[in-house]
């Protein structure tokens, strides 16, 4: 069963009262994951070969990055299956991503903080061009497609999109699961996929979708599992040499362990009923600028290893403590940052895009195509 009709009264009311805010909250703890993971993959650690609280403590901090992502993703083609390619949207996105990225590097120049060459220079001004940031690169790359996209979930059949989703998750999933050539599927391949899981979601009613108890528990399930991998597996590379395996090898965004995870948590705040919180819509609206500032490749090294000093926390009693705290400070003084670039930079400039750009250019531009289309279909 679709549905259109249940999605049009779903969008008439969220346009009276305002975005339900189960999302966006998934949105906020979804970024919080990622600084984890962050804090753990670059912190610079010297982490000897023997299995200690703290070596695990570093390894469990990994795991919810990719989940991160995961919802991000989700949540972006369960929005976007009933929307259209908008211009002025994808402005703003890439508009952000350049805005960090020249604006950091310049702060970095400027301030002498570490030596920026010209290769350096040119590439932060094409971020998304140079993959300066591997997931904007990616998500634009997928908003550029999510036209193409919506077209075939419309055009096949609830079966035909039960098949190919089906396929994709063999093919993407499944195989570099049990094959461990989880890193060798394509970043893009596998957002589409998410893209495509999300908009079915939308599309088509299923009771298994209502279950929350029931996704809880999968979802608790899934993620524990992957706790326990973790610290088998670390046993086992500790124990054997030239052990095959990386002991978190399942937090990668396509093992099938995280993928469960992922579709389970989201399908879970998709059924919260939290109703809509301005304070939870406002925060949810500087993730994306929370992940620009703090993982930019300049910044990234000289947070977690020079100002956070994770390394010489590892052998300390306080390592805990020392993850919750810079965590925290991360995300909320990036959040202040976007949410001062979006009141001071971000709004104004989407006025002038309406009142220049929009109505001055763009309108022009669709005037003149409609009226030679029509002139030459007349001919």
């Amino acid at each position: 069963m679709e549905n259109t009709e249940i999605d049009s009264k779903i969008n008439m009311v969220e346009r009276k009262i305002g975005r339900s805010s189960n999302l966006e909250l998934l949105r906020i703890l979804a970024i919080i994951m990622i600084i984890a993971h962050h804090y753990s993959v670059h912190g610079g650690w010297d982490i000897p070969n023997e299995l200690s609280y703290n070596r695990i403590i570093v390894q469990f901090l990994s795991l919810g990055g990719k989940l991160g992502v995961n919802c991000f993703v989700l949540i972006t083609g369960y929005f976007m299956i009933n929307s259209k390619f908008n211009i002025k949207k994808f402005a703003k996105i890439v508009g952000q991503v350049f805005f960090y990225s020249v604006v950091i590097m310049l702060i970095f120049k400027l301030f002498g903080i570490s030596h920026i060459g010209i290769r350096e220079t040119a590439e932060s001004f094409f971020p998304i061009i140079f993959s300066k940031y591997w997931f904007a690169t990616t998500y634009v790359e997928l908003y550029i497609l999510s036209p193409y996209l919506n077209k075939l979930i419309n055009y096949c059949t609830q079966k035909e999109n039960k098949i190919l989703i089906t396929i994709l998750i063999v093919v993407l999933s499944v195989i570099p699961t049990f094959s461990n050539s989880l890193l060798e599927i394509d970043n893009l391949s596998w957002f589409v996929f998410l893209y495509l899981v999300a908009s079915y979601i939308r599309k088509y009613r299923h009771k298994f979708f209502d279950k929350t108890k029931l996704l809880l528990v999968i979802f608790t399930s899934s993620y524990i599992l992957i706790m326990f991998s973790v610290v088998i597996l670390d046993v086992l590379s500790l124990r054997i040499n030239d052990f095959p395996i990386d002991p978190t090898f399942l937090r990668e965004m396509n093992s099938l362990p995280m993928l469960i995870c992922s579709i389970s948590l989201f399908l879970y705040f998709k059924k919260l009923d939290i109703g809509s919180k301005k304070i939870i819509n406002s925060i949810s609206s500087t993730t994306f600028g929370i992940y620009l500032i703090h993982d930019n490749n300049l910044v990234r090294s000289y947070l977690w290893e020079h100002i956070a000093k994770n390394n010489s926390f590892y052998n300390s009693r306080w390592l805990s403590l020392h993850a919750i705290i810079t965590i925290s400070l991360v995300f909320f003084i990036c959040m202040v940052i976007e949410g001062a670039r979006i009141n001071f930079i971000g709004k104004p400039a989407m006025k002038f895009w309406d009142k220049e750009i929009e109505s001055k250019f763009l309108n022009k531009s669709r005037n003149y195509i409609d009226r030679s289309f029509s002139q030459h279909i007349s001919n």
